[in-house]
């Protein structure tokens, strides 16, 4: 098996792999393993001290929960059962206020300064004159698999496809207007290079001679987003070693 870089967004947030040479089962199961078993920060349990804002203590702990956090994966461990919770397994965030207008994510103050919310601005309330909001937040480590709440990145992928284009003139005229105008060039032409998403690889199969596509059996394209708790190389890191451990379970039972 053989994994390139073929492209990464501005921000470092979005990551487009290619991985040649194995099976669609593979690919599938490091996508699960990206959403499902690496884990992130996330609140759990919010105590509410003061709201008289226009939202119920319940529609506030949800918002609260679905805050992105950064997460620090050496510095906090998973609660397991049993366990006293402490300062290795959970970051408690307060927040005490009564001025007017939003009330925003970044308003919380952290126990762990390296732990905070990935989008300070994400709204989570607003106070008019006489409101005030008062609670404090728990965050634990947790999973994709128990709460979406806990997935780090959106992943998807698809068969690498072989992209054939022969601008045909008569083609060309007769069928321009079946094909999405985002592959045409200023020139008018169709250019490959255009063809770059799954849903204008979609769009330009079995149209016309115009665009030929063949896709390989054993190539895919992996593209995998990271909602900021962690940067993509960190989840992808931490997914295979997830499915790693998987794989060492499961042979300890065959033997």
């Amino acid at each position: 098996m053989e994994a390139t870089l073929l492209e990464k967004s501005k921000d470092g947030l979005i990551v487009k792999l290619l991985i040649k040479g194995t099976t669609p089962a593979f690919v599938n199961s490091l996508r699960r393993a990206i959403v499902e078993e690496v884990p992130t920060l996330a609140i759990e349990d919010v105590e509410f001290r003061k709201n008289n804002s226009i939202l119920y203590d319940e529609i506030i702990a949800h918002r609260l929960g679905l805050v992105p956090l950064k997460t620090d994966l050496k510095g906090y461990r998973m609660l397991k059962p049993g366990d006293e919770p402490g300062k290795a397994n959970q970051v408690t965030f307060s927040l005490k206020t009564t001025k007017q207008g939003n009330v925003i994510a970044g308003d919380m103050d952290s126990s762990d300064k390296s732990v905070v919310p990935v989008y300070p601005d994400m709204l989570v309330t607003k106070l008019i004159k006489g409101q005030s909001l008062e609670f404090e937040a728990v965050a634990i480590l947790g999973k994709g698999k128990d709460h979406s709440k806990w997935c780090p990145a959106h992943a998807y992928y698809y068969n690498e496809p072989k992209i054939t284009v022969t601008n045909d003139p008569k083609l060309l005229e007769e069928f321009r207007a079946n094909y999405p105008p985002q592959i045409f060039d200023k020139s008018g032409k169709i250019d490959k290079a255009l063809i770059s998403t799954p849903q204008l690889i979609d769009a330009c199969e079995g149209v016309s001679k115009l665009v030929e596509i063949e896709r390989k059996e054993d190539s895919f394209v992996f593209v995998f987003e990271s909602w900021g708790q962690l940067t993509p190389k960190q989840i992808l890191i931490e997914a295979i070693e997830q499915l790693d451990a998987q794989f060492d379970d499961v042979l300890g039972l065959m033997k």
